[in-house]
């Protein structure tokens, strides 16, 4: 934040000394800037007002400066550099940045020619107090969006906003309240309300209040612009090249923001364009709660029609390997088809051999069966094709055996390198997952307590403790616990499934919590009642 206060104050020093002239205005600039070093960029309040703060990155700081430019601003972030989330939120936005563009354009054309208090043309009954432009009233019909003054204390607002605002709309209309009468309502002053309103909110003159300028309205409907195509163009290939991602519509039209910036689609113009594109080639709908995500649909006869239109192939070797990929696009659509989420975790019932090779899919088993030279390879199928599944889909689904291989591996040997390392070669699943297959599977065996047994089963409750680290140096990292168990004969099965959430260690450990009650003595009274 001083690196970047040092430059905004040097640019400024530069820009008010290019003609050999430092005003008392610019001088204020500069003491301004001093002092709000440590404040947020864009709306110049210090970052410590409790508003939400947020860090930027370097594909922000891209952002805010491409903006900033589009704005002809001179706000320059850089990386790690601190703002309030909500103003580079409204500063970015393309709406804001119309509709600023066009109040900067009207007052850079008219900068305070037609603004100064000592113009002769300004009367405080016919001109608005704020932009001085005319302003209609009457008690009969009132005109658009005119207000007369009606309180006294009206001034004394007036100018604690100027003071809070301290900029050249805010030193105008300073003047004009100096030279005003001490009553506003008295002078019948009038003024408008949404100049009113940009005024105590700190924006600036608003274009349709101008009304000695002509202002040109573009006609309705998305221009046709060159740069939008080629941007929408080249997000379509990056979207091609990967499918296996999960992409809303959202994402791709930030990605065309940075690529064209302002003249990127809209959500629902996206939309529209992706399936005009795209056809029935494309399915956009809400996977794992997550709405308007872009997954591709892929059938058979498409990829084999486009296997047939391609050009003939110059030699035996080139024609065999678009042969092999014609054949891994049908296996790739087969395991996109794949009616699974990673909303449920799988049940001991999905890891089971049977289940686990119907989960992959029969073009896929097919390929595996005659590469393996074992008459029964059903487990290494499954086991394989599984791992193709999950590396095609990381972040869609959960392959049953991924799972219970990390869970078992965990069980036994406890070590994160271990479950990391087969991940990493794509054998199981990260040490992270099983981490939160625990806690949810913790979390949903307090519902299974709740189980009634049937008649004519026994059912005895053990419970042990354990302590570690029962006496330390400074007191602290003690552990003593505490667990139990149900024992019932006959035994029986009970499978649910697991949801996959993200509860945390405090939600789990209020779950286990027992009440304890005391054992309390029958009277004597009660005991020589009876026979």
């Amino acid at each position: 934040m001083e690196r970047y206060g040092a430059r905004r104050l040097r640019m400024t020093i530069w820009e008010t000394t290019r003609n050999g002239q430092l005003q008392t205005t610019h001088l204020g600039s500069i003491l301004f800037i001093l002092v709000m070093m440590d404040a947020c960029v864009f709306c110049r309040v210090s970052l410590k007002n409790g508003e939400e703060i947020t860090q930027l990155r370097e594909k922000g700081c891209n952002t805010v400066n491409r903006t900033s430019q589009t704005r002809n601003d001179t706000i320059v972030t850089t990386p790690g550099q601190k703002v309030h989330q909500k103003c580079r939120r409204d500063y970015i936005n393309a709406n804001s940045i119309k509709k600023d563009m066009r109040e900067k354009d009207v007052s850079i054309t008219e900068p305070t020619r037609d603004l100064r208090s000592s113009t002769p043309d300004f009367e405080f009954q016919k001109n608005c107090l704020f932009c001085g432009y005319f302003a209609k009233f009457s008690e009969s019909k009132r005109g658009i969006d005119v207000f007369p003054v009606r309180t006294t204390d009206f001034s004394n607002t007036l100018r604690n906003i100027c003071k809070e605002r301290n900029d050249e709309w805010s030193e105008i209309v300073l003047r004009r309240l100096n030279i005003a009468p001490s009553d506003l309502h008295a002078a019948d002053a009038i003024y408008h309300q949404t100049c009113s309103v940009n005024f105590r909110t700190g924006k600036q003159i608003p274009v349709s209040k101008q009304a000695n300028k002509e202002v040109k309205r573009t006609t309705p409907g998305r221009p046709k612009e060159d740069s939008s195509e080629k941007a929408f163009l080249q997000i379509v290939r990056q979207l091609e090249e990967t499918q296996d991602e999960l992409a809303s519509v959202s994402d791709l039209v930030q990605a065309m923001e940075d690529i064209c910036g302002d003249k990127a689609y809209s959500v629902v113009h996206m939309k529209k364009r992706l399936q005009t594109y795209f056809g029935s080639d494309i399915i956009i709908t809400e996977v794992n709660g997550k709405p308007n995500i872009v997954t591709f649909r892929r059938t058979a006869s498409s990829i084999l029609n486009e296997f047939y239109r391609r050009p003939s192939s110059k030699s035996p070797e080139e024609e065999k390997l678009s042969m092999i990929e014609t054949a891994a696009k049908l296996i790739k659509a087969d395991i996109m088809s794949l009616k699974d989420s990673k909303a449920v975790y799988p049940s001991s019932v999905d890891i089971n051999s049977e289940q686990n090779i119907i989960f992959v899919p029969d073009s896929l088993q097919t390929l595996l069966r005659a590469l393996f030279s074992q008459n029964d390879s059903s487990v290494k199928v499954a086991s394989v094709g599984q791992a193709i599944i999950q590396a095609s889909r990381p972040r869609t689904l959960i392959a049953p055996l991924q799972i219970a291989l990390s869970v078992q591996m965990h069980h036994h040997f406890g070590s994160r390198f271990l479950l990391d390392t087969l991940n990493t070669l794509g054998f199981a699943s990260s040490y992270t997952e099983v981490q939160r297959f625990e806690l949810n599977a913790a979390a949903a065996a307090h519902d299974r307590t709740n189980t009634q047994f049937g008649n004519g089963t026994f059912v005895q409750y053990i419970a042990d403790n354990v302590d570690h680290n029962l006496r330390t140096l400074d007191g602290h990292g003690t552990f003593h616990g505490m667990g139990m168990i149900a024992a019932v004969t006959p035994g029986f099965r009970l499978d649910k499934a697991v949801p996959r959430l993200s509860p945390t260690l405090k939600e789990v450990s209020d779950l286990a919590k027992i009440n304890i009650e005391y054992y309390k003595m029958q009277s004597k009274q009660w005991q020589s009642s009876q026979p």
